[in-house]
C-alpha cells in the first residue's frame, strides 16, 4: 500500500482532443480551459484517469485491520446507510463487495418517516452483537451517541462518509471520510466513498459492472459535484452493458435517458431518481431488493409500480409545489434565500420541495414542516458558492441533528418553535459571505452560435460541470440535450 497504481488511463484522449470518441472542437477545449483555469491539461480534468483512492481518504488502514481482525474472528458486519439513493447504492455496493470476499453482512436501513438522522440504537438493538463490525456508508459522522451505544455493546465501528465534519466526532475505531482530507476527495457521493475504499484494499472485487452502475445511480442522485473522482466512475459506468447486469439493474439502466450518447444528471433525477422517490409510499424500500433481483417479470412490475406511484406522488408535489411558491418568506427573499415552512409535507418530499424551489428560483432552498411530536424537519439545496452543510452546522445549538453536504443538507430540531429558526435562519444568512444568488455561468462569448453537437460532447452534465453557455449578440444562450437531440436555449438557469 505505498504506491498508487494506475492501471485505467481514461478513453484515450490526448493534447489536441483526439481521443476514442472523435476529435474535440475547438470551442469545447475553450469551455474546458475555461473551466479548469491555470491546468496544465484542461482534458485530463475533465476526462480523469483512475484516481489514487488511498490518497483521498483517511483511515483507511483501520478498515483494512478491522475486515482482517473479523475474518479471524468470525463475526459479521452490520452495514448502517441511509434510506435514500446514495445510501440504498452504497449498502448494495457494501453488500456486494464484502459478500463477495465472504463476510457475512446484515444492512439496515432507517426510515426517515418515523426516525431521525444518524445511527439508532434501536434499530441495532438486537442486530449487532459483541465482536461485529459496525459499518457505516452515507451515515455517522456526528453519530456521537449511536456509536458510543455501539462500543458499550462491545463492537467495533468504522464509519464511511462524504457529510461535512462537524465536532464533536464521533470515538469510531476509523473514520473514512474525505472532508477530512480535502478535494479532490470532497466531490465522492456516500456510495463512492464506501466503493472507493474497498476498491484500494481489494481491486480485484472493483470492476464489477454492478458496482459502477450502483454508484452512478448513487452519485447522480445525491447532487455531487460531477467533477474529479466522479467523471472517472461515471465514464466507467458509461462502458457498462446491461447484459453485465441482474435484471433489477437492468430495469433502471433501461430507464437512463440518452445513456448512449449525451446525458443530463437532472433528466436522470426526473426520469429514475423521482421514480424511486423517499419516504412515505415510495420505492426507496424496495430499491436494494430490486437492484439484488435476476427476476425479469417480478423486476419490471416493480419499476411499473414504482412509476404509477410517482405519476401520483408528481401531482401532490407539483400542488405543495404552488403552496410554497406563494408561502415564501418575503424577509428570506431579500437575503437570497428561498424559505418556507409548510404543514402536512409527506414524508420524504420536503427535498424534492426545495430542489425544485431552487432551480426554479435559482437560489438556495429551505423547507421546514413539522412532524406529529412537534418536531421541525428541515430539507435544504443549494446552488452556487453557498454551502448548505456548513451553513446549517454552524448552528449546531439550534440543531439536534444537522448535516449534509454543501448543495443537499437536512437538519431536525425539537428544542425551537418556527418563528424562533426562523429568526435564526434569516439572521445567519444577513451574515453569509458566499453569494446566494449565483450569476448564471457563461463559458465563451462568441459571434455566432456554434452548432450545439459541438458541446454537447462535453457531457454528462450536472453540479459544478454544468451544460455550456454562450453569449452571443448580449443574449445567453444555454446547451440543452433533448430527445431529439441538443439544442440551444435562451435562459438565465444554470441547467445543473
Amino acid at each position: 500500500m505505498d504506491d498508487c497504481r494506475n492501471d485505467y488511463d481514461g478513453r484515450g484522449v490526448e493534447e489536441d482532443g483526439a481521443g476514442s470518441e472523435g476529435l474535440l472542437t475547438v470551442q469545447a477545449l475553450d469551455v474546458l480551459r475555461k473551466r479548469f483555469p491555470g491546468s496544465p491539461d484542461p482534458v485530463a480534468e475533465w476526462k480523469p484517469p483512475k484516481p489514487c483512492w488511498r490518497a483521498m481518504l483517511p483511515e483507511l488502514e483501520v478498515l483494512q485491520f478491522e475486515l482482517a481482525a473479523l475474518r479471524h474472528s468470525g463475526g459479521k458486519i452490520v452495514l448502517y446507510g441511509h434510506d435514500d439513493m446514495d445510501g440504498i447504492t452504497g449498502i448494495y455496493v457494501g453488500k456486494t463487495m464484502l459478500g463477495k470476499l465472504g463476510f457475512e453482512v446484515v444492512p439496515i436501513i432507517p426510515d426517515r418517516a418515523v426516525e431521525d438522522y444518524g445511527l439508532l440504537p434501536s434499530r441495532m438493538d438486537g442486530i449487532l452483537q459483541k465482536g461485529d463490525l459496525l459499518l457505516t456508508v452515507d451515515a455517522g459522522c456526528s453519530a456521537v451517541e449511536g456509536v458510543d451505544w455501539a462500543l458499550a455493546m462491545g463492537a467495533r465501528v468504522v464509519i464511511t462518509d462524504h457529510h461535512t465534519l462537524n465536532p464533536p466526532l464521533p470515538r469510531a475505531h476509523g473514520l473514512i471520510d474525505p472532508q477530512a482530507i480535502g478535494f479532490p476527495g470532497t466531490v465522492l457521493a456516500g456510495c463512492g466513498v464506501l466503493y472507493a475504499a474497498l476498491a484500494e484494499l481489494f481491486p480485484s472485487i472493483s470492476e464489477d459492472a454492478s458496482l459502477f452502475t450502483a454508484v452512478a445511480l448513487g452519485t447522480i442522485s445525491d447532487r455531487v459535484p460531477l467533477l474529479a473522482a466522479n467523471r472517472y466512475l461515471l465514464d466507467r459506468f458509461s462502458a457498462v452493458e446491461r447484459s453485465d447486469l441482474s435484471e433489477g439493474l437492468g430495469v433502471i439502466l433501461d430507464a437512463w435517458p440518452n445513456r448512449g450518447g449525451n446525458w443530463c444528471a437532472c433528466a436522470v433525477r426526473q426520469q429514475i431518481t423521482s421514480v424511486v422517490g423517499k419516504g412515505l409510499n415510495s420505492g426507496i424500500g424496495r430499491l436494494l431488493d430490486l437492484m439484488e433481483s435476476d427476476d425479469a417479470e417480478w423486476s419490471r412490475a416493480v419499476w411499473q409500480e414504482m412509476t404509477a406511484v410517482s405519476d401520483a406522488r408528481s401531482q401532490q408535489i407539483s400542488e405543495m409545489l404552488s403552496r410554497a411558491m406563494n408561502e415564501k418568506d418575503p424577509e428570506a427573499d431579500a437575503f437570497g434565500m428561498v424559505l418556507v415552512h409548510m404543514e402536512g409535507i409527506p414524508s420524504g418530499m420536503g427535498g424534492t420541495i426545495a430542489s425544485k424551489l431552487s432551480r426554479i428560483f435559482r437560489r438556495g432552498a429551505i423547507v421546514v414542516t413539522s412532524r406529529p411530536d412537534g418536531t421541525l424537519i428541515g430539507e435544504a439545496r443549494s446552488l452556487g458558492d453557498w454551502d448548505m452543510a456548513s451553513f446549517l452546522t454552524g448552528m449546531k445549538d439550534v440543531f439536534r441533528s444537522a448535516g449534509g453536504h454543501a448543495k443537499a443538507a437536512g437538519f431536525n430540531t425539537d428544542v425551537m418553535t418556527w418563528p424562533d429558526l426562523r429568526r435564526r435562519l434569516i439572521s445567519r444568512l444577513s451574515t453569509l459571505r458566499s453569494k446566494p444568488v449565483p450569476e448564471p455561468h457563461v463559458d465563451l462569448e462568441l459571434p455566432s452560435l456554434p452548432q450545439a453537437q459541438d458541446l454537447a460532447c462535453l457531457a454528462p452534465f450536472g453540479p459544478d460541470f454544468p451544460p455550456p453557455a454562450v453569449k452571443v449578440g448580449g443574449m445567453r444562450y444555454l446547451l440543452q440535450l433533448g430527445p431529439s437531440g441538443p439544442g440551444w436555449c435562451i435562459t438565465e438557469d444554470s441547467g445543473e
